[in-house]
């Protein structure tokens, strides 16, 4: 259940959040900018990770006043925290002190990660002024149209539902197959709850509005929906607007930061909190998608295993312009790289790519890197990339779950490859469908 202390001082920190939006742009970047030395410095001084990488790039964290000498300390990547998250571990906190956690995947296997008691307080009060910014506020009933099952008890008793139900006043609903019967389950549920907000990833959100469209049965409308976990595409966001009749706001976060950008009423790209996170922009050249850029981020908030020039393999397109909305946080204009295909069964069956990543790449710690293609309906190839200490029961925990998650009457083809690298277009893609025709 939810710790009671993580909300101690919870109303100080949410105001502080809100009247940092309102300071000039300015003093944005020079507060930024001072946080980012100042993680700088504790990493440098307290884990041995990062103690050898400065000493090696030869940079020193008191020396750093420009982009271009950031620029210098090589990106953090997966591998990097797989190999070495003892070493990046901050000595200054106990190592009992620290919680942990995972990254996130898309096609990267998870991987530990531990976070301060500190940044997880600030966390829950900057993603509480965005989730403001949607219309939801602390108290209001939430329907989750939800896949990462790490999040929610699959298999809750009584006294959980009564937890979830009436005092947190949310339901969770899993991700993993759709067809008539589940989509008329979720459409019951959402009647009974009346939810003030939906929150959901895109593709299954859009799906239940299609089902609710073609069969024209009512549903309780809620005042807005935050849509997370993949890019939210623009035929997406027209369907769950016109079926649900609520306002759709965008939300970028990551398992190893948290909530990093989000929509603004003006739904004119999403803002950055730069109290967060700071941010880089790296060309990606000969990308088909003009001012494409990757991002490298560094966490300001977490001292307990600080994440510095972290590689999350996900793709932006920048903006240029202010918001009207008056906030002084920049804006992204759209985020590239995060997509998963849905897979069409013979049976009529619905499998979202997206709902996969959770029970194929986080039961598989041995595998670096996973994705999976339909060729057919009934025909299936994976491509797998070994991690570190990689043996056959890896394989065939993979194949396993895959079986077990899936019909029995598929077939499936696996291949070693040496790596998945990203698309031209700056997706990277885990699941991908070469069916074009999903039956009826």
């Amino acid at each position: 259940m939810t710790d009671p202390a993580r909300y101690r001082g919870f109303r100080k920190r949410l105001l502080k959040y809100e009247k940092l939006e309102r300071i000039s742009w300015e003093e944005q970047r020079e507060r930024q900018w001072s946080s980012l030395r100042r993680i700088l410095q504790h990493a440098y001084d307290t884990t041995p990770f990062y103690r050898d990488r400065f000493d090696g790039a030869g940079v020193s964290p008191t020396n750093i006043r420009s982009t271009e000498e950031l620029a210098r300390i090589p990106p953090l990547t997966r591998e990097d925290l797989t190999c070495h998250l003892d070493d990046l571990c901050s000595r200054k906190f106990p190592a009992e002190a620290l919680q942990r956690a995972a990254t996130g995947g898309t096609t990267d296997t998870p991987t530990p990660i531990f976070r301060s008691p500190h940044s997880i307080l600030e966390k829950i009060a900057i993603q509480t002024r965005f989730n403001i910014w949607a219309g939801n506020r602390p108290g209001d009933k939430i329907f989750y149209l939800w896949g990462a099952r790490q999040d929610y008890n699959q298999s809750p008793g009584w006294k959980w539902q009564l937890y979830d139900r009436y005092l947190m006043r949310r339901i969770w609903a899993p991700t993993s197959l759709f067809n008539e019967r589940v989509f008329e389950a979720y459409r019951e549920s959402l009647n009974r709850l009346r939810p003030r907000v939906i929150v959901a990833y895109p593709t299954p959100l859009a799906l239940f509005c299609e089902y609710l469209q073609d069969t024209g049965k009512d549903v309780h409308r809620p005042e807005s929906a935050i849509c997370t976990a993949e890019s939210l595409l623009s035929s997406q966001r027209k369907v769950i607007e016109h079926v649900l009749g609520a306002k759709i706001f965008e939300h970028y976060g990551s398992r190893e930061f948290g909530m990093i950008a989000a929509e603004c009423e003006n739904h004119v790209g999403m803002h950055v909190n730069p109290a967060a996170v700071y941010l880089e922009y790296v060309p990606v050249e000969g990308a088909e998608i003009e001012g494409l850029h990757e991002i490298f981020v560094t966490d300001l908030l977490n001292e307990g295993m600080p994440l510095i020039r972290y590689r999350v393999n996900d793709c932006v397109i920048p903006a240029t312009d202010r918001c009207p909305c008056g906030r002084s946080y920049p804006l992204i204009q759209k985020i590239i790289g995060r997509t998963a295909d849905l897979f069409p069964l013979p049976n009529g069956d619905k499998v979202p790519g997206v709902s996969l990543t959770n029970r194929v790449l986080q039961v598989c710690p041995g595998l670096r890197k996973v994705q999976i293609i339909q060729e057919t309906l009934s025909e299936f190839h994976v491509r797998y990339v070994p991690g570190s200490g990689f043996t056959s029961n890896d394989l065939e925990l993979l194949k396993s779950n895959l079986r077990r998650f899936l019909p029995p009457d598929l077939t499936w083809r696996f291949e070693h490859v040496v790596d998945i690298p990203r698309e031209r277009s700056g997706k990277t893609r885990f699941c991908i469908s070469r069916v074009k025709e999903i039956p009826k």
